[in-house]
Order: structure tokens, then C-alpha cells, then sequence
């Protein structure tokens, strides 16, 4: 009895210690994107496997820093005043403009998971299309797209 005890418990534990693994790479992946599809690839996982897990990591990234990012600027906007009586446009303001009226949504969200991270990329979609009904499902879009081209690249070349 004691012998089939000691065989279930490590059972147990073996499946604990791969849910921690599979947990860990999904947070690795809401945070740097890029690198995910690789690093789950080269971990043993499949082809399928590793794209499940980026895209489960890439769309927890998403909602929660998009999200995090309207509470921030929702709050910010009711405790601080952000411009003063006549606005200032800097060099970097009008490149941020230059930027937001060229490429739009679509343009912020291919580019977020691959090139700007998923956080940087979510808090700037909070910022200047929270109100747009397009940008999460475009943020989810890109996801999925960039997931697959990784991890392609990956399987191909690694």
C-alpha cells in the first residue's frame, strides 16, 4: 500500500511541476511576446502545443494591460489635469499624432506583439483607441497572426 502511495504522489507532483512550467511560459509570453514561441518550442513543447501557449499567453497580456492601462488613464484623467490652458505640441507630440492618424489601430496592433512589447503596446491602444470598439479584437487579431509566424520560423529554423 504504501508503495502505490509513494507512486501517485509523485505522479502528482510531475503534473504539478509541468502546470508551473506551462503557467509560467503563458506570463512569459504576456510580457515578451517575441521570445515566447521560441523558448516554449525549444522546451519540448509541439508545434500545436507552443502555439496554444502564446496565444493563451498573448491574450492574457492584452486584457490585462489594456485594461490596466483604461483604468490608469481614466484615473489620471479625472485627478490630474493634463493640458494647460493652451496645448503645447513638442516634437514628440507630434510625432505620437503623426503616428496615431497614419497607421491607426490596425498599425499599433500588428505591431505591438512582435516589435513593441504587448505591455507598452496595450497601455499606448488604452491611451489613444480605448473608446474604439476595433482595438481589442485587432490586438487579439495580431496575436494569433504573430503567434503562428513565430512559431513557424521557430519549427523551421530552431
Amino acid at each position: 500500500m504504501l508503495a502505490i502511495w509513494h507512486l501517485d504522489l509523485n505522479f502528482n507532483i510531475e503534473l504539478l511541476t509541468e502546470i508551473v512550467k506551462i503557467v509560467g511560459l503563458i506570463l512569459f509570453a504576456s510580457v515578451k511576446f517575441l521570445f515566447a514561441p521560441s523558448t516554449v518550442y525549444l522546451s519540448g513543447y509541439s508545434y500545436f502545443e507552443t502555439i496554444c501557449i502564446t496565444i493563451v499567453g498573448g491574450w492574457f497580456g492584452v486584457f490585462v494591460f489594456f485594461y490596466l492601462g483604461a483604468l490608469i488613464f481614466r484615473y489620471l484623467a479625472t485627478r490630474i489635469k493634463f493640458w494647460p490652458a493652451g496645448k503645447n505640441f513638442s516634437k514628440k507630440n507630434r510625432f505620437i499624432v503623426k503616428i496615431k492618424r497614419t497607421y491607426g489601430i490596425i498599425g499599433l496592433a500588428t505591431l505591438t506583439p512582435c516589435l513593441i512589447s504587448i505591455p507598452i503596446g496595450c497601455m499606448l491602444a488604452a491611451r489613444y483607441f480605448r473608446t474604439d470598439r476595433r482595438t481589442l479584437p485587432a490586438l487579439l487579431i495580431a496575436v494569433v497572426f504573430w503567434s503562428f509566424v513565430l512559431t513557424s520560423v521557430t519549427s523551421l529554423f530552431g
